[in-house]
């Protein structure tokens, strides 16, 4: 069935935007008010074989301190080109695509060795691809999709998860249901869970949070009779499950996918239902309660709806807590808009002051660049003095000051790990703290990246780094991992005084013998805790366990208890 409706796809992915674009006119010439941000264009994307144009989807920061994103269209062969740009619009094409490779509107993940990945809709295989490219612009096809059981039709870049293995969808609805999939490290493809039945509907990329689960929403689902969407979570184990159902009344048809906030809680927006009928910005706890926070009006506030069906935006939380995110389509000028809802749930749309010469109806998820400012793209307008623009690249103030951004799979780790982060104006002469705790091992690799040990002591707390009299810190926690790596004496009864060794064990607040816990413990230093055995426990071989605000360390082997 795939091969019937191949080509027929192909050609309705190309008249995209314009469809979108036609849909907004609705609501050209109102009115347009007054906002406090407004977008800033940077670059507009030329029309021409030496630029990408049409951008859309992930943007991500590379460790040179620009930024990384895809063109639909344009690049030598027409087929589409990764660009390359600075903070304040100085872009360049990295690559072009080839020829037999289309369609890579799936935007960008950095992975933790420094290379950009994404995937194309369309390559020689004819079922797409995920591909892997250098900063200096080597392309290399990682791993064809072979149509098998939902494996075909990439539309978003594949998320590199705190194991090192890369987590994805595929599908393209109607034509294909789609299903998840994990490419390790060494290119080892291997399918998770196959969507089928009432579970197909356009599925929204994917999203690991703190619990390590992947998730991820879908248009249709069979948790509420495959109308309204879900959203649910699968382990990287290939555990699926539906946590939740949408509802006409509180907001349904999913058009983002979900974020972790900093509370724990999921968020995400839908485009239809709630109190005006254009659906609303909520938020999920990872046991499925939800809460309405905004619903959307689209004369004021745009749409996030997307004519194809397609999820291809999230939001984004910056350091100060607040959520951005892009509405496509519609709003008092007909160009879609840029919004922000504080932790206070104050929410405000920034509108395209000029469409379309400062853009319109964007399609990329927001980023913020580790100085503070908050970018993104539209698939269309352009500066008038480019005279073939399709599209534009711009920023938007948001207050925040420079941080330093840690490297996504490594936000946990054990004494040791060297850890990359993320920033501005670093220097040979940077200190790097872990919870207050400096590294005596740093290594610059650029003035906006850096990687550091963790060091002996190290406290789970923000990471600083200090250069002259500038500190930058991390919005998120880094967490020291305990590890337990002996004991003596290996056996006893209840008050025999065990010393347990290892790392990471300065913060421990518990101690374990087997389930129960010890009542008397002290902390000798960070690579030392002693401990009484607890009475109550049944002779035998229990495993002893060591918690703190890192985590929990097992024993790698057991203690008898006499």
């Amino acid at each position: 069935m795939k091969s019937h409706h191949r080509q027929e796809n192909r050609s309705g992915m190309a008249a995209t935007l314009l469809i979108i674009l036609a849909a907004v006119v609705m609501f050209a010439g109102a009115p347009v008010p007054a906002h406090a941000q407004t977008p800033t264009t940077l670059h507009g994307f030329q029309n021409v074989p030496t630029d990408a144009c049409q951008p859309e989807n992930n943007i991500i920061q590379g460790r040179d301190g620009n930024m990384y994103g895809v063109g639909l269209y344009c690049g030598t062969n027409n087929t589409g080109a990764v660009y390359k740009i600075s903070p304040t619009g100085a872009e360049s094409v990295l690559l072009s695509f080839p020829s037999n490779w289309s369609f890579c509107f799936s935007g960008l993940t950095l992975g933790s060795d420094g290379n950009f990945y994404g995937t194309c809709f369309t390559n020689p295989g004819g079922n797409g691809g995920i591909f892997r490219l250098t900063p200096a612009g080597v392309f290399t096809d990682l791993h064809d999709f072979t149509g098998v059981n939902g494996d075909t039709e990439p539309v978003y870049a594949p998320i590199q998860a705190a194991d090192g293995n890369f987590y994805g969808v595929t599908g393209y609805y109607p034509y294909s249901c789609g299903n998840v999939y994990q490419l390790t490290a060494a290119g080892v493809y291997k399918n998770l869970h196959t969507f089928s039945g009432s579970d197909c509907g356009t599925a929204s990329s994917l999203f690991q949070a703190s619990d390590g689960n992947l998730y991820g929403t879908l248009y249709a689902c069979s948790l509420n009779g495959s109308g309204p969407g879900c959203v649910y979570k699968i382990s990287t184990a290939g555990v699926f499950k539906e946590i939740y159902g949408f509802a006409f009344s509180t907001g349904d048809g999913p058009c983002t996918g979900v974020i972790q906030g900093k509370d724990g809680k999921l968020y995400g927006a839908t485009n239809q239902g709630a109190a005006n009928n254009f659906g609303n910005i909520y938020k999920l706890t990872t046991a499925g309660v939800h809460t309405d926070l905004h619903d959307f009006d689209q004369t004021t506030d745009a749409s996030c709806v997307d004519n194809e069906g397609r999820t291809n935006v999230n939001l984004l939380q910056v350091t100060d807590g607040s959520f951005y995110g892009v509405n496509g389509s519609y709003g008092p000028n007909g160009n879609g808009s840029i919004y922000k809802l504080t932790s206070a749930n104050v929410f405000t749309a920034f509108l395209f002051p000029n469409p379309p010469v400062d853009g319109n109806a964007p399609l990329s998820t927001l980023i913020q660049n580790t100085n503070g400012r908050v970018y993104g793209t539209t698939p269309s307008g352009g500066p008038t003095s480019c005279s073939h623009c399709q599209g534009v690249f711009f920023s938007v103030a948001t207050g925040d000051a420079p941080f330093v951004n840690l490297e996504p799979t490594q936000k946990t780790a054990i004494v040791g790990t060297k850890v990359g982060m993320f920033g501005q104006g670093f220097s040979s002469g940077s200190v790097v703290k872990f919870g207050g705790v400096a590294s005596s091992s740093v290594t610059l690799s650029h003035t906006t990246y850096l990687t550091a040990k963790v060091p002996a002591g190290a406290l789970t707390g923000a990471v600083t780094v200090t250069t002259g009299s500038t500190t930058l810190t991390s919005p998120q926690t880094f967490k020291v991992k305990p590890k337990i790596t002996s004991f003596s004496p290996s056996s006893g009864s209840a008050g025999t005084l065990v010393t347990i060794n290892g790392s990471g064990l300065i913060q421990a607040t518990t101690v374990k013998f087997g389930t129960v816990k010890a009542t008397r413990f002290t902390v000798v230093s960070d690579s030392e805790v002693t401990a009484d055995v607890p009475s109550g426990l049944t002779p035998g071989a229990v495993t002893i366990s060591i918690t703190t605000p890192g985590g929990t360390a097992n024993s790698p082997t057991k203690f008898t208890v006499h």
